[in-house]
């Protein structure tokens, strides 16, 4: 993947000790409920299976107003499923909760944000939140092309907004990131996940750090398809 890179900085991030994720990704698809959870089975992968955490899933959905439990908006989607060799391969037998997001407002964000706050609370369950999302989708085949000009230009005009809006994130701001997403009309596909890990941290982190960023153009050299990623921890 040509985010390989930025992935590992993040997961490397991560104490080998954690034993249990909850994954909020972008619905590509849509091919089933927008805002959908799984609360029990296994996923597998090239390196094996990963249980779903049925205790901790099912105290989201109760505490949520938004979520059901839907296996087929799952079922074609990628980008939870995209993660779980990384965590198969640092750490030992995890668990993990899927919820995938296809309505991305700062309402839908923050319910399934708070809900996670409270499963915590109630279960006692010790867990990272991960939210997966490339950054700028920039060329053809995205219906984005903002300026003209050579690859250096397309290149800082990339990073500008992918920047602007890691600063908002390690601000811990979800008002402050959707809003530049909206000024910029920008392409980031994760923007409802992110927004709910945001309001999972509120009152909980002090602050972020971006840890590595790339791009697609650095392994594909396609420059009229280029993907900006970001690696961001918040703690």
């Amino acid at each position: 993947m040509d985010c390989g890179g930025t992935q590992a900085h993040v997961y490397k991030s991560i104490p080998k000790k954690e034993t249990t994720f909850v994954i909020v990704g972008p619905d590509h698809r849509k091919t089933g409920t927008s805002e959908a959870i799984m609360t029990s089975g296994l996923w597998k992968t090239p390196l094996g299976s990963m249980r779903i955490d049925t205790e901790l899933a099912n105290c989201i959905l109760e505490n949520s107003d938004y979520l059901e439990d839907d296996y087929s908006a799952h079922n074609q989607e990628h980008s939870i499923e995209v993660q779980l060799p990384w965590l198969q391969y640092r750490f030992n037998n995890p668990n993990f909760v899927p919820i995938s997001m296809g309505d991305h407002s700062l309402e839908k964000g923050r319910d399934i944000g708070k809900a996670i706050r409270s499963a915590k609370e109630e279960t006692g369950t010790k867990f990272v939140v991960l939210a997966s999302s490339d950054f700028t989708h920039y060329g053809t085949s995205y219906g984005y092309r903002p300026v003209t000009g050579g690859l250096s230009k397309k290149m800082d005009y990339i990073e500008k907004i992918d920047k602007e809006a890691t600063a908002a994130i390690t601000n811990l701001s979800p008002e402050t990131f959707t809003d530049t997403v909206e000024k910029y009309d920008a392409t980031v596909c994760g923007v409802g996940p992110i927004n709910a890990l945001l309001y999972y941290l509120d009152g909980l982190a002090s602050g972020g750090e971006l840890l590595d960023y790339s791009t697609s153009h650095e392994v594909s050299k396609n420059e009229d398809s280029i993907v900006g990623y970001c690696g961001i921890i918040l703690e």
